[in-house]
């Protein structure tokens, strides 16, 4: 028996040998860290908060010069902002003189410096920028112009173009040859230039405001002659109308001449072109001087930095050689470490996954080789579960046919129970996404038209009211006109109530019906409201026939049970009568009947008078798959459902009677259901 060894001793001498690498590794990490913090506590004290100071002040500087920009593009918020940043400019300054920052002579000239320009800077922002150009008057300035064009400039255009339009289409019906040489001629020419004055006149607020300074004198000389066509128009204009149209042209034009001349005495682009120069000089001049000072302040912070940190150097390569002295003595313990874990821990431990593996895979006769140790206890434990697997395997070996058996069995009624669902599954929804797609069509078609009158007279109603408010602006109106616009608005608005009512029931109706047929839910609902409902959303397939459907019985009878698959039997009967038994034809009737038979029954009858159904079609009409319209429309399903229906969830009965004789055809289905739908499983 060989001598048994513990790996955890082999561990312990592995933590010792490591703990005292830390312990001189720690020793002269500390021994560098004192002599880094006695040199640079210098640069820590005094090089770095310059140099933060100086980058405040850049910033500074920077943001000032940001704030002008954007004042002079119309940010009127940046004044504010300006004096902010003079504020911090200031606090770093003063920051650096509180804590004696500057250390050497070349530091103190360079702030002077600094400082000087800095307010001779702040002097020339305030005196002949922010206060020379003032945002807020040009944006009033552009606001004026753009009040004139709006309520001014274009209605004078448009009044002067309209008398224009009158004279011209006076002097085409005209036949006095004298009164067109001298009244429409003339005046259609005095109309047209004062037209185009009234745009110079725009045009030369326009270039006011771009800077345009021959824009002033041409305004006043564009209003002057725009008078003088006004003067020389005025004697041609007798009428009421054209003296009053001629009156609020004068209004017009003195308004666009006074509130023009505001805005000169308001705004001068000349002022902000001073302001503008005045910035890019101060960019070429001023602020890059500004910009080198902080930059030359800056850099001998840094420089001071860098001495610092050469004197670091020294320290630095002693440190080194112990730490690589240091390096080179772990590599060596380290790699007999490693070597040493190899042999006696990683290498039994692969060698125990591997038979773990080999057992998992199915193998049974697996020899262990190993050491005495804690790692041979493992070992000797794997050995007996190896004993106890083959065991286990002799037993499952036995269970595995018996299972097998089963399995196949099972496997074969779970596919075709599958199938079955999937069939069954497949084909209520076809139907009733058939019956969703029909109810949508109902919707379109029905409401279309009430809708469309309401569109119509809204239409026609906002026309009138726009002729009376117009004669009424000009005082036109009589009580004769009153009279026939109250009619007129009382009838229109009667006809637009009505179609509005008549769509709001239809889609009252159809949002109901869509609900109930897409879900199966149980409630007490009247029989004959909900069969009106689903005709209604079916109708539109007949609006192009001399079909005629009627819905006659009891209107009180209450039931309790299933609306939405009702509704899919009537909705499939509708069907089949007008695919089949009007197919070919024009005209044709359908007649639904209701009675209660006793107090806890209700009588369907739907009949046609369709062609009828032949004697031998009849007995297999409710089977499935049966049609005589296969790739032309039918699926065979629909009477199939139909039946499953009434007979299944409605809990009822359904009966087919069919003729084909000439003086008597169609067909009648007779649906007999209880008041109440029995319980659901």
């Amino acid at each position: 028996m060989t001598k048994r060894t513990s790996i955890l001793k082999r561990l312990n001498r592995v933590f010792y040998f490591i703990m005292i690498l830390v312990i001189v590794n720690t020793a002269v990490f500390s021994f560098t860290s004192y002599q880094i913090q006695s040199i640079s506590s210098s640069t820590i004290q005094y090089d770095f908060p310059l140099e933060a100071a100086s980058a405040k002040m850049i910033s500074a500087h920077k943001s000032m010069q940001s704030n002008a920009a954007e004042y002079l593009l119309g940010d009127y918020q940046q004044k504010a902002i300006y004096r902010d940043n003079i504020e911090r400019l200031n606090q770093a300054q003063q920051f650096i003189l509180d804590n004696e920052l500057l250390q050497n002579p070349q530091q103190v000239e360079l702030f002077n410096q600094i400082s000087e320009l800095s307010q001779a800077i702040n002097q020339i922002y305030i005196e002949q920028i922010f206060s020379q150009y003032n945002p807020g008057d040009e944006s009033a300035a552009e606001n004026i112009a753009i009040n004139l064009l709006n309520t001014v400039a274009i209605p004078l255009e448009t009044l002067i173009e309209s008398r224009a339009n009158d004279e011209i289409e006076g002097a085409m019906t005209s036949s006095d040859e004298n009164e067109l040489r001298n009244d429409d001629i003339p005046a259609i020419s005095y109309y047209l230039r004062m037209v185009d004055k009234v745009g110079d006149m725009q045009n030369g607020l326009s270039r006011y405001l771009l800077n345009d300074p021959h824009a002033k004198t041409s305004f006043e000389q564009d209003s002057k002659e725009f008078l003088q066509w006004f003067e020389l128009v005025s004697p041609l204009e007798q009428d009421v109308d054209e003296q009053q149209d001629l009156a609020i042209i004068r209004h017009h034009y003195q308004t666009l001449v006074d509130d023009g001349n505001r805005l000169f005495q308001l705004y001068n682009p000349q002022q902000y072109q001073n302001a503008i120069q005045t910035f890019k000089q101060m960019e070429q001049q001023q602020l890059s001087q500004i910009e080198n000072l902080l930059g030359q302040l800056s850099q001998n912070s840094q420089d001071e930095v860098i001495d610092q940190l050469a004197s670091l150097s020294y320290i630095n390569n002693l440190t080194f050689g112990l730490i690589a002295t240091m390096t080179l003595f772990a590599l060596i313990g380290l790699f007999s470490i490693q070597r040493h874990a190899r042999i006696t821990i990683y290498k039994p431990i692969r060698a125990l996954a591997h038979a773990v593996d080999r057992l998992r895979q199915g193998e049974r006769n697996i020899e262990l080789k190993h050491n005495n140790d804690e790692l041979g206890d493992v070992f000797v434990n794997v050995e007996h579960f190896q004993q106890d697997l083959q065991a286990l395997d002799d037993l499952r070996e036995q269970e595995k046919a018996y299972k097998q058996q089963l399995e196949s069995e099972r496997d074969k009624l779970k596919i075709a129970l599958e199938d079955l669902n999937l069939a069954k599954d497949k084909l209520v929804t076809n139907e009733k996404m058939a019956s969703l797609g029909a109810l949508v069509a109902g919707v379109s078609h029905e409401i279309n038209t009430p809708i469309g009158i309401a569109v119509t007279i809204s239409s026609t109603f906002e026309s009138r009211i726009k002729e009376f408010m117009a004669k009424a602006s000009s005082g036109e109106v009589t009580m004769e006109d009153l009279e026939q616009f109250e009619a007129e608005s009382l009838e229109g608005l009667e006809i637009m109530l009505r179609s509005l009512n008549k769509a709001a029931e239809l889609i009252h109706s159809f949002k109901r019906v869509a609900i109930d047929q897409s879900s199966e839910v149980r409630r007490e609902f009247n029989l004959f409201e909900v069969i009106n409902e689903v005709l209604n959303t079916v109708k539109h397939q007949i609006k192009t026939k001399q079909y005629v459907v009627n819905l006659n019985g009891d209107q009180d009878v209450l039931i309790d049970s299933y609306p939405g698959p009702l509704g899919q039997v009537i909705t499939n009967l509708f069907n089949n009568a007008v695919l089949h038994g009007f197919d070919g034809s024009n005209t044709g009737e359908i007649n639904i009947s209701i009675s209660k038979t006793c107090s806890k029954w209700v009588q369907i009858i739907f009949a046609d008078n369709g062609k009828g159904i032949p004697k031998d079609h009849v007995a297999k009409v409710f089977d499935p798959f049966f049609t005589t319209k296969m790739g032309k429309g039918g699926s065979g399903l629909g009477m199939n459902i139909v039946y499953n229906i009434v007979s299944g969830m409605l809990g009822g009965e359904i009966s087919l009677s069919s003729s084909q004789d000439a003086d008597a055809h169609g067909t009648q289905f007779t649906i007999n259901i209880p008041l109440q739908a029995p319980q659901g499983e």
